[in-house]
């Protein structure tokens, strides 16, 4: 048996992945060679893959003090091949790995005692099933896991949610720490075949949502929460077929109280329970973390390399972005965009459909490059009444102009995407 030659990142030149004399063997690393991108303290080595690696990588160690970045994307279709593929995958205390992209990344077997960070991306797969350690995981406007293949979380690892996430767990393997953001709305499903949750949730406010995955055949009837004597709380949630399952270790963001909730159905199918003041087509709509496509946008804004014009696309601190609700917070607004920089104006048999004018906004937030161009189209054109009030000019997700005169384009559009009838 041939053992892989290891060839170690120096950075002596860039800190470009792709130049080969920021290798030791002066070379890129071939498909049998264990890649080791490892720093000192005072010495700290970062590598960034800013375009796509074809290369499958056998075997990748960040150990202490490395860092790689992934930016590359590749926007040639939905279904493009990944831009980075690790086999097997190893972090140290004090190593970082960053998916900065929103093009796919395979990640296999793994170790992670370090930091694995995903910004902005639905499209980080974890071929092995899971992650295994005590490092922590950072979700930043990201998805992890998807309704057929929730994510097994070592419990001594750390999951922080932030920006509008959601992570989609399998089995018992709900990871040690999951920590909400309690500014934005972001989701823990569960796969849930264990009536016990061990798990300790921290920061969970009005925005924090928990969900059962709707392919699990588990269906949620009834959620409620009861305190306990060390100042925590108990979510208890009773299901159809009599079965009772409890999250005993929840921790909630100082000064809220916990009241009612609600059991709603999203439009991915799960059911979701959230706190009863949420708007219900807030909580129906959409989930956090689910307004991705998928294949390359401009969602960097911070060096990546698909930045079509440096607008970063990331959405605000808001439970949904302010251009929805006027750049405002607290009055959000269920209105498509008018084409003057705001989702207000608009009057028509579609209203009722929020996902309907998600899409809409969604559209302009992937590709805000165009903003301009749809407020000067919208100004010269006369509208056609219905979801197509303002003509789109856009077609198929690109910045051609192609006038759609026929209602609720949009919906025939980003179909693949969000799949609905606005009938």
């Amino acid at each position: 048996m041939v053992q892989n030659a290891t060839d170690y990142f120096t950075g002596q030149t860039s800190t470009d992945f792709l130049d080969p004399t920021n290798w030791a063997s002066g070379e890129l690393p071939t498909d049998y060679h264990e890649i080791n991108i490892t720093g000192t303290e005072s010495a700290p080595v970062t590598a960034v893959i800013g375009s796509t690696y074809t290369t499958e990588v056998p075997s990748l160690t960040i150990g202490d003090y490395g860092t790689l970045k992934i930016t590359a994307c590749d926007t040639s279709s939905a279904t493009a091949a990944p831009v980075f593929t690790a086999t097997a995958l190893q972090i140290f205390d004090t190593g970082s790995l960053i998916v900065d992209t929103s093009s796919p990344v395979q990640l296999g077997i793994n170790e992670i005692s370090g930091t694995l960070t995903i910004d902005d991306s639905s499209n980080v797969t974890i071929t092995s099933g899971g992650l295994s350690g005590d490092g922590t995981v950072n979700l930043n406007h990201s998805t992890l896991g998807a309704e057929s293949a929730g994510v097994v979380l070592d419990n001594l690892m750390t999951v922080n949610l932030t920006g509008g996430s959601t992570v989609y767990t399998q089995g018992n393997g709900t990871g040690g720490v999951i920590n909400f953001d309690p500014s934005t709305q972001n989701m823990v499903v569960l796969d849930q075949s264990y009536s016990t949750v061990d798990t300790v949730f921290n920061n969970v406010s009005e925005n924090s949502e928990f969900a059962i995955n709707g392919t699990s055949g588990i269906v949620p009837v009834s959620a409620s929460y009861s305190a306990n004597s060390n100042g925590s709380y108990t979510l208890t949630i009773e299901t159809s077929n009599d079965q009772t399952i409890t999250l005993g270790n929840i921790n909630v963001e100082n000064g809220y109280t916990p009241g009612s909730l609600t059991v709603t159905e999203d439009k991915a199918g799960d059911y979701v329970i959230a706190d009863s003041n949420l708007s219900s087509s807030i909580v129906s709509g959409w989930p956090p973390g689910h307004d991705h496509s998928s294949s390359c946008d401009d969602n960097t804004g911070s060096g990546g390399s698909c930045n079509n014009g440096g607008t970063d696309h990331h959405h605000d601190g808001c439970t949904i972005p302010t251009w929805w609700d006027h750049g405002s917070c607290s009055n959000p607004s269920p209105l498509p965009w008018n084409g003057q920089g705001d989702c207000s104006g608009h009057t028509s048999s579609c209203d009722t459909h929020t996902d309907n004018n998600f899409w809409d906004c969604v559209a302009k937030d992937h590709y805000s490059d165009c903003k301009t161009d749809w407020s000067n189209w919208t100004n010269t054109t006369t509208s056609t009444g219905g979801c197509g009030s303002q003509i789109e000019d856009w077609h198929a997700g690109s910045c051609t102009v192609a006038a759609h005169t026929s209602d609720c384009t949009q919906q025939t559009q980003w179909a693949s995407i969000f799949p609905h009838s606005c009938g």
